[in-house]
């Protein structure tokens, strides 16, 4: 499997998560400025970094995150060296 294959699948199956933890990630920056009361701001902590499905989760999409970001460099590193 070359690397943008492996890219490409990586970012499809960890992409619904992503989206999750971004949003919920933008919902919790108003957490003080009480547009949302307490039980809703824990409900979005709890999602945010995954405890609220398994504790484990948020490392394994730590590890989906790692992976995009070093094979999208390391093709964007390729094709530089490949430009004249």
């Amino acid at each position: 499997m070359n690397i943008r294959k492996l890219h490409r699948v990586v970012g499809l199956l960890f992409a619904p998560f992503f989206l999750i933890t971004a949003l919920t990630g933008i919902a919790l920056l108003w957490r003080k400025a009480d547009v949302y009361g307490a039980e809703t701001k824990g409900i979005l902590i709890g999602l945010h970094n995954w405890e609220i499905a398994a504790k484990y989760i948020g490392v394994i999409l730590a590890a989906g995150l790692i992976c995009m970001v070093v094979t999208g460099l390391f093709m964007f590193i390729r094709q530089s060296k490949n430009r004249p």
